[in-house]
């Protein structure tokens, strides 16, 4: 396999590895030297349903937020109109 030759500026250190699984490009090889791969963690079911909550207060927060706002948009248009 032929060398590439580099520009001049560039001096071959690499600033983020773009060899990610998945891609066209992986090569496995190139994670041999990174050891055995670290095993992914399990939630248990009480930090599941933990997750979940706190998952489902954020979003209805968000929903409970813009609700209000959409209701007091429709108060100040009911009361600018209804001047009669």
């Amino acid at each position: 396999m032929k060398k590439r030759k580099l520009p001049e500026d560039d001096d071959g250190k690499v600033i983020a590895n773009m060899n990610v699984d998945g891609m066209p490009w992986y090569l496995e090889r190139l994670h041999k030297d990174e050891g055995e791969p670290v095993e992914a963690y399990q939630m248990n079911k009480k930090e599941g349903r933990a997750y979940l909550w706190g998952a489902l207060a954020a979003a209805l927060s968000v929903v409970a937020l813009f609700a209000v706002v959409f209701a007091v948009v429709i108060l100040i248009l009911l009361y600018l109109f209804n001047k009669t």
